[in-house]
């Protein structure tokens, strides 16, 4: 999966980053998902009026804790592949009681009230410990999206897709009518990335995908 894919938007003011963002997501947690050291993607500076904003963290705590978090995701992504996945508990002891009748790691992170990467790291030590198991389907599954042919760069493979685009289903009820999970996956990832969708929401999305992507390709 081409790091390309994954917008990351950061501003800087006297050498400090004062704000961060995957499309609409915004703050640390949506800057501590990006790779630190992507292999490639184009980059651009664009100069601008100074930002009034505090920075986030000082920048050489910025680099550790962005380092450090980035390995933490690697290791609870081995066994859950995006915070979009959905969870059944098997045995629903607490805190993991949450997950019951399924739910996926983000919407547990609300119920919990904590940071995304604590759920994370429940999730999977509920997994490895057996007490959770991974369903197939994620979060997303629940989005109507309706096809408007916007800007119309959509490559001919999505046809049959986009045929069945005409907010009357959800995504899940899509690949049950048996559209690959791939193919709805990389048509989400284009479409989010060139303007063509934009749910809110849209950056965590983008960002969930392209883990999933990046787990399903073997990357």
């Amino acid at each position: 999966m081409k790091v390309d894919y994954l917008p990351l938007a950061l501003r800087f003011a006297a050498g400090e980053v004062v704000g961060a963002a995957i499309l609409d997501w915004e703050g640390l947690e949506a800057l501590f998902t990006f790779p630190l050291h992507p292999q490639e993607g184009p980059f651009r500076f664009q100069p601008g009026p100074a930002p009034q904003e505090k920075p986030l963290m000082p920048f050489s705590a910025l680099l550790g804790e962005w380092a450090r978090v980035n390995d933490e995701w690697d290791r609870f992504r081995t066994l859950v592949d995006s915070p979009s996945r959905v969870l059944e508990a098997i045995r629903p002891k607490p805190p993991l009681e949450v997950f019951q009748g399924g739910k996926s790691v983000r919407a547990a992170a609300k119920a919990w009230g904590v940071p995304l990467l604590i759920a994370m790291e429940r999730a999977y030590m509920g997994v490895r410990e057996g007490d959770l198991y991974p369903l197939r389907r994620y979060a997303w599954y629940a989005l109507r999206i309706k096809y408007q042919g916007r800007r119309g760069k959509t490559l001919e493979e999505f046809g049959q897709l986009q045929a069945l685009l005409d907010g009357t289903r959800n995504l899940g009820e899509v690949i049950a009518a048996g559209v690959p999970l791939d193919l709805v996956r990389r048509y989400l990832v284009q479409a989010l990335s060139s303007g063509e969708l934009a749910p809110p929401g849209r950056g965590w999305l983008l960002r969930d995908l392209t883990w999933e992507l990046e787990k399903a390709e073997g990357a």
